[in-house]
């Protein structure tokens, strides 16, 4: 994977992305990609994008990835769908991976990709289905409180620095309080915002 360049995954992800609308598949792109796109860049060497796929979706979506362009396991999907767990697409060429998660039962998910929209997310206008900045930070505060990777909390930082003064924090509070995450929210915003306040004061 450490041979993939940005823009070879940024022509993946658009293929991807255009084959997910074509066969009206909803989706949301989430993780470090929806990260990196609202608040500070990192490198990142695959793209998460959870799925509301069916039965009936498999046999087309596999068929846009054909071999040995693409690599995609339809039995692999089946058994994703049944037992929700990921999937993944890879272009063997240049090693991009995008990891698709069947929308989860979770009530945090399920209302974050009912507020999912529509953003551009390149130069040439082209445009994706993001969840929303609000809640990355949450689910980055949940990956974080999952997995103490402090990727997680640096990444919900960055969002909520890069994006300061344009989010709604009291729905931030909201979910991050029916999470429990509302102390680690609690942590950042404080630290965010003595920064913010001594930037603005230079």
């Amino acid at each position: 994977m450490e041979h993939v360049r940005e823009n070879e995954l940024k022509e993946f992800f658009t293929y991807v992305i255009n084959v997910l609308e074509r066969l009206n598949i909803p989706y949301m792109v989430v993780g470090g990609f929806a990260a990196i796109f609202y608040g500070e860049p990192r490198l990142t060497l695959d793209v998460d994008i959870v799925v509301d796929m069916r039965p009936e979706h498999i046999r087309p979506f596999v068929e846009a990835f054909p071999i040995p362009d693409f690599y995609v396991s339809e039995e692999g999907i089946q058994d994703s769908l049944a037992h929700r767990y990921p999937f993944n697409v890879i272009q063997p060429t240049t090693g991009a991976k995008v990891d698709l998660v069947p929308l989860p039962r979770d009530s945090f998910t399920r209302a974050a990709f009912r507020r999912r929209q529509r953003l551009e997310y390149d130069e040439a206008g082209r445009t994706a289905v993001f969840i929303t900045p609000e809640d990355i930070i949450v689910a980055k505060l949940i990956a974080f409180r999952t997995t103490e990777s402090d990727r997680h909390l640096r990444d919900a930082r960055g969002v909520l620095v890069t994006q300061w003064g344009e989010l709604d924090l009291e729905a931030i509070r909201r979910n991050a309080r029916a999470a429990g995450v509302l102390d680690l929210f609690a942590a950042i915003l404080e630290t965010t915002r003595r920064e913010m306040d001594r930037y603005s004061k230079e």
